[in-house]
């Protein structure tokens, strides 16, 4: 009896131990689904009147809470066109203004705009310590994946641009739009690279191998700074990966400055990281990125995209558990035979993506499709097989 007592203390005592340990980081994510309203006055003059939809999605990393939208609208007599406002691609936390949340990333090929383009799916997924925000476009000459990646503690945001082309990519860029600390005119504006420190009204062209972060201040609207109006919110920047860029440059504008980046056309694959440092001053920003620059961009070099998750995703398993289910309620041949095709279809898709075949792009988007739609009708089915079952 002593001998139990001492075990069950043991088991208490281990039982509390765990208990006390704290939890994994994870990264959460929300999706706060697409909302739709008429474009009222003060948005862009071309969409006042129209429908637009804004659908934002937030990774919170324990540490900063990045919050990514699409938004665009639409004209009942232009049908199959997306009309953006300002941009299409948008970052509305940790701030709306320093990577601008009516559209801060703008990606051109051969010329055109790929926010014209109505975006194939718009998914976001989080596990473990690793979250993601996919941006998928099937344009004329190329599918187009724009990947945001957040890691659990971090407050560096991954960006990676993916293309697989269907015809010759003879130009290719991006436009960065950012508003740094504050919407104010009354500024004094700055960009900083590892080389030199752009004052406002400066136009420069910048030096790719060398000038490979960019942070964007304002010597007035410190983070704190405080006004009847306006409190600073603190810099911005972003990290370019290796070798990508042909050609960047920009003028430090009076209000919003735009980052254009020629890059290289016969790439498929582009990276960067973005940082809002809302809360932090400049002086601090400043000393971080230095500190931090080189290790990024030789992370950034080996970062892996690939969505595991879903590429591991255990395709016989979730057979044998929807099995089990069906085979409660015999009757259920609508249920049944949707499995069935989704079975086929994502092992169609799974395949594309573990041999990393040309065609990944799509058959993860499709792939991530068909796994949301598989989990989120299983509880329902479970429920209806209990209910028949008493």
């Amino acid at each position: 009896m002593k001998h139990h007592v001492m075990s069950l203390y043991a088991v208490a005592g281990l039982s509390a131990s765990l208990l006390a340990q704290p939890a994994p980081p994870r990264v959460l994510l929300t999706d706060r689904g697409p909302n739709t309203s008429i474009a009222r006055p003060g948005a862009p003059t071309h969409i006042v009147g129209l429908p637009r939809t804004i659908h934002t999605m937030v990774m919170n990393t324990g540490t900063t809470k990045y919050g990514l939208q699409y938004v665009i609208a639409h004209d009942a007599k232009r049908p199959g066109i997306a009309i953006p406002g300002e941009g299409y691609i948008g970052m509305p936390q940790p701030s709306n203004c320093n990577w601008y949340a009516g559209g801060f990333f703008d990606l051109w090929v051969n010329g055109n705009s790929i926010g014209s383009t109505p975006i194939h799916s718009f998914v976001g997924r989080a596990a473990g310590n690793r979250g993601c925000v996919d941006f998928v476009f099937d344009t004329a000459p190329s599918l187009v994946r724009i990947r945001f990646v957040a890691l659990a503690d971090s407050d560096a945001l991954f960006c990676q641009v993916l293309l697989e082309p269907k015809a010759e990519i003879t130009s290719l860029k991006t436009v960065l739009r950012c508003y740094p600390s504050a919407f104010v005119s009354n500024s004094t504006r700055h960009v900083l690279t590892p080389t030199r420190d752009l004052a406002q009204g400066e136009r420069a062209e910048l030096d790719p191998l060398n000038e490979q972060w960019l942070l964007y201040y304002d010597r007035v609207f410190d983070a704190g700074h405080i006004t009847p109006s306006k409190t600073g919110v603190g810099p911005c920047s972003v990290v370019l990966g290796n070798d990508q860029a042909d050609n960047v440059s920009l003028t430090v504008g009076t209000y919003g400055t735009d980052t254009t980046i020629e890059l290289k056309p016969s790439r498929p694959d582009f990276r960067f990281v973005f940082f809002d440092y809302k809360g932090t001053t400049n002086k601090a920003a400043m000393a971080d990125l230095r500190q931090r620059a080189s290790g990024l961009l030789e992370e950034l070099t080996t970062f892996p995209f690939i969505d595991q998750e879903t590429a591991r995703w255990p395709l016989e398993e979730k057979q044998k558990q929807i099995a089990r289910v069906l085979a409660r309620m015999p009757n259920e041949r609508e249920a049944a035979e949707r499995y069935r095709k989704w079975a086929v279809d994502v092992a169609e898709q799974l395949k594309i993506i573990r041999s990393g075949a040309h065609g990944a792009v799509m058959a993860e988007a499709e792939a991530g499709r068909i796994i949301r739609e598989w989990e989120k009708g299983l509880p329902e089915l479970r429920l209806k097989a209990l209910l028949d079952g008493i």
